[in-house]
């Protein structure tokens, strides 16, 4: 009985990453047509708003949504199917308190999403004025007006923060939990770390044929086709990163922390990008994109901070037991 308590929050990952994918393989050719006949029609209201510069928010969001590809619409299906699935694995796992997933109710939950948001922001602007400094990057938003700036800010401030808390609950809640429970603390962090770093890395090419109830199941003929030639040191990066995130959500037992690092890091890569262009100079250090990840900055980056956050690990724990 032991054993299979143990191993019941593992078992109830299936749902997540084996029953989501292909149940979204399966309505992602459905929903794509569906979008593809409404497209036209949308598209067009899209146009007279950004000509007119008015709903410049929503006009945006139904860009991304009526000209996305049928990979990316897959990908959508599946994080929504994710979403849904979510409850019924928790059942299903055996564990029943918020605690489980790396919400427990104390006090002091803002102060610690709060203060991760401003070290997580801190540290990534220092990595990118430097780049400035540099002359890697260039101020590239002259084009935009103010209502597409705002819309664009405010784009940024929500996808981040729906990332941060989406993926950690996802990753250093549930799926660390799981493997915690079942591997052990070691091995579950750093289990969690590499499934974060490779699903990251998922970006199959588009299939040939769109319109069949099949068309799903040819994204995963080829799932990693659509990796850069830096696929080393974006893993790299991510990896330790997960690292860690995973760490300090079981030293503090909760994923505030690790929240608002992730939030942070995400707002001010994706301002960096609407803001500036990589000039590439310093491509081995910087990269070739506004993504830091792409070049050894991004891995040295995360080393510093694995090795903060190690170093200053009595303090989280203490954090931990605090709560």
């Amino acid at each position: 009985m032991m054993n299979k308590a143990r191993f019941k929050p593992l078992i109830s990952l299936l749902l997540i990453f084996i029953a989501a994918p292909l149940l979204s393989a399966l309505l992602t050719p459905w929903i794509y047509q569906a979008i593809q006949s409404q497209s036209p029609q949308v598209m067009e209201w899209v146009h007279t708003c950004e000509e007119a510069g008015t709903h410049t928010f929503w006009a945006d969001i139904a860009d991304s949504v009526f000209t996305s590809p049928f990979r990316r619409v897959n990908d959508r299906v599946v994080l929504v199917l994710i979403l849904l699935f979510l409850p019924i694995s928790y059942r299903l796992s055996g564990l029943r308190s918020l605690d489980s997933l790396g919400w427990p109710r104390r006090p002091d939950r803002l102060k610690l999403f709060a203060g991760a948001l401003g070290v997580a922001m801190a540290s990534m602007l220092a990595v990118y004025l430097l780049g400035v400094a540099l002359g890697v990057y260039a101020w590239d938003g002259g084009s935009l007006s103010g209502a597409q700036m705002m819309a664009g800010i405010l784009k940024i401030l929500l996808g981040g923060l729906l990332i941060g808390v989406l993926e950690e609950t996802l990753f250093r809640g549930v799926v660390l939990n799981a493997l915690s429970t079942g591997l052990g603390r070691v091995a579950g962090i750093l289990i969690t770390s590499i499934l974060f770093a490779i699903i990251h890395f998922i970006k199959p090419a588009e299939p040939e044929v769109l319109n069949q109830w099949y068309s799903g199941f040819l994204l995963y003929q080829q799932p990693f086709s659509g990796a850069s030639g830096t696929v080393g040191i974006e893993m790299s990066t991510l990896l330790c990163m997960g690292l860690v995130l995973g760490s300090l959500t079981s030293w503090t037992k909760s994923v505030y922390v690790a929240i608002g690092l992730h939030t942070g890091w995400v707002w001010i890569m994706m301002l960096f990008r609407q803001l500036t262009e990589n000039q590439q100079t310093m491509v081995w250090l910087y990269g070739t994109s506004e993504w830091i990840s792409t070049g050894w900055v991004g891995p040295i980056m995360a080393l510093i901070i694995l090795a903060v956050a190690f170093a200053t690990r009595k303090k989280w724990i203490a954090l931990g037991e605090q709560g």
